[in-house]
């Protein structure tokens, strides 16, 4: 599901600005399944406000509390929720890259480049929120709930703020890594977004849409790099990590097929069965 074109489709649930791209939210989450798939195709930043949600990408596990947040770069994800999780309150900001670099490059003669850490792979990247940091994200909240038109000035003006303080404070020196990374024209290699994202059940289409890349050219690199097709190297992949997962972890045979992006239980049985031998029960 791509959490971008839900939230945009739907303002009366998830309330919203808008200019162009860059999209505003702040709205208490709806969620009613205990885990979903969700697609995010910007830098999405999120500041949580009130509740919780915990986060898988890949291999990682995160919980957003109170006061929390994170840069989720363009990737798929887990959204989970569970009997103690009574509610989750909280703002995102969707932003392109071209954005992001713009900003970065207006602030670079005021932010602290030296010494940085080396750029993370992980997709969420965790932040740490100040006092100043807070007060800029709940001085927007208001302008949600205003009847008038409201100048696009005024919601940039607040949103660079909230940036420049997310950047400036030292704890999120690997959110500035890097942002700084994409401001110097860095384009993640291949690689990189496929070993993060393969347990999704993605359409090509997407996985090239995480890759700021045209189908087409997201089809060349990739046979170019593994020597392989998109269509037989994930399906290697997720029947790997579904064997390591039916051997070590206590989850269901559906659920595991499920989040290494199976969606039907009987197909998953199938091709197990014609890559191991016997099916996945057999393993357990």
């Amino acid at each position: 599901m791509n959490v971008y074109e839900l939230h945009k489709a739907n303002p009366d649930i998830f309330k919203q600005f808008s200019i162009k791209d860059i999209l505003f939210l702040h709205y208490h989450c709806p969620q009613k399944e205990k885990i979903l798939q969700l697609l995010s195709p910007y830098n999405q930043f999120t500041f949580s406000i009130n509740g919780r949600r915990i986060f898988h990408q890949g291999n990682h596990r995160y919980t957003v509390n109170k006061d929390s947040g994170f840069l989720l770069r363009r990737t798929a994800f887990l959204q989970e929720m569970d009997d103690t999780i009574k509610g989750w309150e909280l703002m995102a900001f969707y932003l392109k890259d071209e954005f992001l670099k713009k900003i970065f490059n207006e602030f670079r003669p005021y932010l602290q480049l030296n010494n940085l850490p080396e750029p993370t792979n992980e997709m969420v990247i965790p932040m740490d929120i100040d006092e100043r940091t807070r007060n800029c994200y709940l001085s927007i909240i208001p302008y949600f709930d205003q009847q008038d038109a409201l100048p696009e000035k005024i919601l940039m003006i607040k949103l660079k703020e909230l940036l420049y303080n997310v950047f400036i404070n030292p704890k999120n020196s690997n959110i500035l890594s890097y942002v700084n990374n994409l401001a110097n024209s860095y384009e993640a290699p291949i690689w990189e977004v496929m070993e993060a994202n393969y347990m999704y059940n993605l359409k090509l289409s997407e996985y090239a849409q995480l890759m700021n890349r045209s189908l087409s050219s997201f089809k060349r690199e990739f046979e170019e790099f593994y020597d392989t097709t998109p269509g037989k190297w994930l399906l290697e992949k997720r029947l790997e990590r579904a064997k390591r997962f039916i051997g070590t972890s206590k989850k269901t045979i559906s659920e595991i097929a499920f989040e290494n992006g199976f969606n039907n239980l009987s197909h998953f049985s199938r091709v197990f069965k014609e890559k191991y031998g016997n099916v996945p029960t057999y393993f357990r």
